[in-house]
């Protein structure tokens, strides 16, 4: 099976997008598809050469178990803090498995300690975007450029090159 190459970085971590709009859908037709680096969130369109159907995700998840504390944005005591368990992670977002409960579309900083790293992994402000009986998802929406790079780092040891 062919796989397509992100062009901006060149890793084959690269995976079908969801299609976005009319040109992206005809496209489709002749086997050009839409991709998306899972390292450096590159979007791109490869002709493939034969048909397949779009993915739901643009970020492919990958499985971790490192502990994490979230704590929501508003509080400026930074006294409510809630414990969980990150058990899955990609680019732009993650799963959390905690007891306590998070509303829906509240902000929070999130602390992840990874076992590749000594110091923690500080995204700045995430989004609440799922609730879960054992926990919440987020997405991420702002962090430093160096985290990120930290993340891609986790990702690229943990994600399979995607034969399309």
């Amino acid at each position: 099976m062919r796989t397509a190459n992100c062009p901006k970085c060149g890793t084959a971590k690269t995976k079908l997008a969801p299609r976005s709009g009319v040109a992206e859908r005809l496209l489709g037709t002749v086997t050009i598809y839409p991709f998306r680096c899972q390292l450096c969130a590159h979007r791109f369109t490869a002709f493939l050469g034969k048909l397949t159907t779009s993915p739901r995700r643009n970020y492919e998840r990958v499985p971790v178990q490192y502990p994490a504390q979230v704590r929501p944005v508003h509080d400026s005591t930074q006294r409510v803090v809630v414990e969980g368990t990150m058990v899955n992670l990609s680019l732009r977002g993650c799963r959390i498995r905690t007891n306590q409960r998070l509303p829906m579309g509240c902000h929070v900083m999130l602390e992840l300690q990874s076992g590749e790293y000594d110091l923690p992994i500080m995204i700045d402000e995430a989004i609440v975007r799922a609730r879960f009986t054992d926990g919440v998802g987020l997405r991420f929406s702002g962090f430093l450029h160096s985290e990120e790079r930290r993340i891609r780092r986790i990702l690229d040891l943990r994600l399979q090159d995607y034969a399309v």
